[in-house]
């Protein structure tokens, strides 16, 4: 059974200067289950980190969901007032935010934020929260927590400040933890000790992780299945091994041909992805979003497009799947 089941949802974005609304998810469907590691992949811009803002309800003013639901343990989030959905946010369902250098309150110290999360969801006395707190510094590997523990933001590297980010998103014991691109602007040796230290804890403390990331990498080392994005909607999903080792759709196939690779003692000549991503404005809603850029498609690529089920736990959204092979 799934922990948490994406139905239909569709996310549209106005914009005064269009005076219109423009889709930035489009009919997304996908389930997380217990203890799980699900991967979210795709270019900048192709909607991942809407998509993780939409689970919590954290979504712009100019934002505004158009249909769909969002379950969590059968509960529809979407239909949760305010109070309610603070009440899930952090202690239920967490997220660590994509840059470490703007998520944390740069007025609060580090003692400030981790106490406020903990009284927030768990009563307990400031003191024990406290106690708390350091442990938790303690357990991401922070050097020396008494000193960090009373230091504000500005004061700390990118590194700590997302392992300060780690500690408020464990805290609590939460289901589902939320790493919407964890690394950003971190150094690669720094980016390696986030995800293992992020890795430890789900192993550790069993909650569900959804990862999102624009690295192939990453997603083939880590997770148990991915969803592919382009333009707001999922182009292929399905267990990780089968889709990074047999892509079915082109989308994917250009993916993976962009990363380097070494053949002897040369390296391959990328063959990349031509074009770029349309902006929002231009997501078409109907037929494949891929469509400009692909160069496999055929005249049938021009009419409505669905995501099919192409096995027990594949699914597709192309009329010539591995047309490429």
């Amino acid at each position: 059974m799934a922990l948490l089941d994406v139905e239909n949802l569709t996310l549209g974005f106005y914009s005064e200067k269009n005076k219109k609304w423009s889709k930035v998810l489009n009919d997304v469907n996908f389930s997380l289950y217990e203890n799980e590691f699900l991967g979210i992949v795709g270019e900048s811009g192709s909607g991942k980190t809407i998509l993780a803002n939409s689970i919590l309800n954290l979504i712009p003013k100019q934002g505004k969901i158009v249909s769909g639901s969002i379950l969590f343990k059968d509960r529809d989030i979407l239909k949760l007032t305010e109070d309610q959905i603070r009440k899930v946010r952090g202690k239920d369902i967490a997220i660590i935010f994509q840059d470490p250098m703007s998520s944390l309150h740069p007025l609060l110290t580090v003692k400030d934020q981790i106490v406020e999360t903990l009284q927030a969801h768990r009563l307990i006395k400031k003191s024990d929260a406290v106690e708390i707190a350091m442990n938790l510094l303690r357990d991401v590997k922070i050097d020396r927590p008494e000193l960090v523990l009373n230091k504000y933001p500005f004061m700390l590297s990118g590194g700590i400040r997302q392992r300060v980010m780690i500690a408020i998103s464990i805290s609590c014991g939460p289901e589902i933890v939320i790493a919407d691109e964890p690394t950003t602007a971190l150094d690669v040796t720094v980016q390696r000790d986030i995800l293992a230290l992020i890795k430890g804890f789900k192993k550790n403390l069993n909650f569900s992780l959804m990862l999102v990331s624009h690295d192939l990498g990453v997603i083939w080392e880590n997770t148990d299945r991915v969803v592919v994005m382009y333009c707001g909607r999922i182009m292929e999903s399905g267990k990780t091994e089968d889709v990074l080792r047999n892509p079915l759709h082109p989308y994917t196939f250009g993916l993976l041909s962009s990363i380097p690779r070494k053949t002897g003692k040369k390296l391959e000549i990328l063959k990349g992805i031509r074009g770029s991503i349309p902006s929002l404005h231009d997501f078409p809603e109907h037929i494949c979003p891929f469509l400009p850029r692909c160069d496999f498609a055929t005249e049938k690529c021009n009419r409505p497009l669905l995501l099919e089920q192409v096995d027990r736990d594949r699914f597709v959204a192309c009329f010539n799947k591995g047309a490429f092979k």
